[in-house]
């Protein structure tokens, strides 16, 4: 048995697909593609896939991973090949490496992601108030919201979490660019980032009219972040 590390894109009319819709995708596109998946034991087998992360539905991702055990080994090249020749439209495979088959699990090593959020600007804002409100944000000691968990209703401080925030008014673009907490230790989403600067910053622009992308994803290394890529 043979793993690959796939690393691929997920955008365009894709990103409105929900992660179990995703898992379902590649399960058909690597059986059309005839590529050799193993698969679990027991009464239910499925393919051996693992994720790093879900995406919410409607946010693009264009750093995204999977890991994949093949019951033969091929050349990568082939595998990311025949893969985009059989994805839907919107994901496309950027590349694929063979890994020891003893790698830690993407979720249990994924620790930060980042995100590009963009939308049409208002007139009247500009570069001085996004960086006074994000500023502001930053120099907060806690932000706390409630979650609903299960039903049930949960405080949740995301001011940990938010490890970084950049931006710019371009004309009538405004840009917000993110770094936040994820994977198993906890997770802060982009849109509630947007939405704490949309009710208490000032920013003039509603969470749910910015288009956002994740870019990348990232584990703790020895001297700082590393890529998903690079693990």
């Amino acid at each position: 048995m043979t793993r690959y590390r796939v690393k691929f894109s997920k955008d365009g009319p894709a990103r409105f697909s929900s992660h179990l819709d995703m898992v379902r995708f590649f399960d058909r596109s690597t059986r059309r593609a005839g590529l050799p998946v193993a698969f679990s034991e027991g009464f239910n087998p499925h393919p051996k896939f693992s994720f790093a992360a879900p995406l919410p539905v409607g946010i693009a991702g264009m750093d995204e991973y999977m890991d994949m055990d093949l019951t033969t080994s091929l050349n990568p090249e082939e595998v990311a090949s025949r893969l985009n020749t059989n994805l839907p439209e919107g994901y496309k495979i950027l590349d694929v490496k063979q890994i020891s088959d003893r790698a830690k699990n993407l979720m249990a090593i994924l620790s930060r992601a980042s995100y590009r959020a963009i939308a049409e600007n208002p007139q009247g804002y500009d570069e001085v108030m996004l960086q006074a409100a994000l500023a502001e944000l930053m120099a907060l000691e806690s932000i706390t919201i409630i979650r609903e968990v299960k039903g049930k209703r949960k405080e949740v401080d995301l001011r940990p979490g938010i490890f970084r925030l950049s931006g710019g008014v371009m004309g009538h673009i405004i840009e917000i660019n993110m770094e936040l907490l994820i994977g198993s230790t906890g997770n802060v989403r982009p849109e509630e980032v947007l939405n704490i600067l949309f009710q208490a910053g000032g920013i003039p622009v509603h969470p749910e009219d910015f288009q956002i992308r994740r870019t990348a994803l990232y584990t703790d290394g020895d001297t700082g972040l590393i890529s998903l890529w690079e693990v």
